[in-house]
């Protein structure tokens, strides 16, 4: 899954000014592109989660380069996606690119995800978070006391936990929530399991584990039945909207409560990116972004890589919402006891099963 343990650079692709201009226009040699296929093939062949599919991709891009196939790429950019075209080609995985950065930092170990982003990407990061609320989007009361909570990333947990506390709290008062991952492209597993444990019950649940195939090490993931402030709960209906641009450690949240039978999902069926990812400098200018590690559920023994999250309620992504809206109230109703609220709850209910 994406779960971004490592912040990448902002793409040189996207700068203005004639500097950036220039190097995407610079003239790659034959040498230039040699250098970068012999790294990338290493560093597929060393690094990629399933070492004999690494292999298999390493082999692809040396035959494409001994066949001439790259010597029609201009620039750096058109060079990189030539790349991405050929390992795709050679083994599909949605988190594995090659990206043209302008200046390409170098090579940096894989950091712990006990400590997160590095300190001197702290302050950078900490002000898109605060930018982006830490991408708590809405946090909302619908009628019949539902909770409606827009979340559209998974930020860094030491940095954004304060943030997911707060609108956890907020809708731990709901006689039901729903959860809307319908734009949520990914971000850390350590914010994953604080979101769920509010979810979950007064005992710790086993998550999920993360296993890294180089460093031959595995990093487990669970529930905290401490986490500050209200829990939502173990017993009150969870409503999880996905959509197919869904991704990476949103599906996570999604697959592993699905498993759990704590949450209904409703949408679509997820992008389908299991594999954390690490940037390789493969150029001056070209990062390689590689699947280091694996998601593993204790209950399927697996994880959603190339197939998706499969929603448990499957309906157009737009209509979702609509959908699992109408599907709490009519769990929510049982227990309206004020006449007046359940006869404009039930009006609500047909106008939304209307809309479907």
């Amino acid at each position: 899954m994406t779960l971004c343990v490592i912040v990448l650079p902002t793409a040189g692709a996207q700068e203005k000014g004639p500097a950036a201009t220039a190097q995407q226009a610079r003239s790659l040699s034959a040498a230039d592109k040699a250098a970068a296929v012999d790294l990338l093939a290493q560093r597929l062949s060393d690094k990629y989660v399933f070492a004999d599919e690494g292999k298999k991709m390493a082999a692809a891009v040396r035959a494409h380069l001994l066949k001439g196939d790259y010597e029609k790429a201009a620039t750096d950019a058109e060079f990189a996606n030539m790349l991405t075209t050929h390992i795709q080609a050679a083994h599909p995985d949605k988190h594995l690119s090659i990206r043209y950065f302008l200046n390409a930092p170098p090579d940096r170990p894989r950091p712990s995800l006990n400590h997160g982003v590095p300190a001197e990407m702290r302050q950078r990061v900490t002000e898109v978070g605060q930018y982006l609320n830490f991408s708590f989007e809405k946090v909302e009361r619908l009628p019949g006391n539902i909770m409606y909570l827009k979340l559209n990333g998974f930020f860094e947990a030491n940095i954004g936990k304060a943030a997911a506390t707060a609108a956890m709290n907020l809708a731990a008062n709901g006689n039901a929530m729903i959860i809307d991952l319908r734009e949520n492209r990914g971000g850390d597993p350590r914010m994953v399991a604080h979101v769920a444990s509010y979810l979950l019950g007064d005992k710790r649940v086993h998550l999920s584990d993360m296993y890294f195939r180089a460093d031959n090490e595995t990093n487990s993931f669970w529930s905290d039945p401490d986490v500050p402030g209200a829990r939502f709960g173990a017993d009150k209906p969870v409503y999880v909207l996905t959509s197919g641009e869904t991704f990476s450690a949103a599906e996570d949240f999604a697959y592993n409560l699905q498993a759990l039978k704590r949450i209904t999902v409703v949408g679509e069926k997820t992008g389908g990116g299991a594999h954390p990812i690490q940037p390789f400098r493969i150029d001056s200018n070209l990062v390689a972004v590689i699947p280091v590690g694996r998601s593993i559920n204790l209950i399927t023994k697996g994880n959603w890589e190339g197939t998706g999250v499969k929603p448990d309620v499957a309906i157009a992504a737009d209509k979702a919402l609509t959908k699992a809206n109408a599907l709490a109230l009519r769990q929510v109703l049982p227990k309206i006891d004020n006449p007046g609220e359940r006869s404009m709850l039930e009006k609500s209910l047909t106008e939304l099963e209307k809309a479907l």
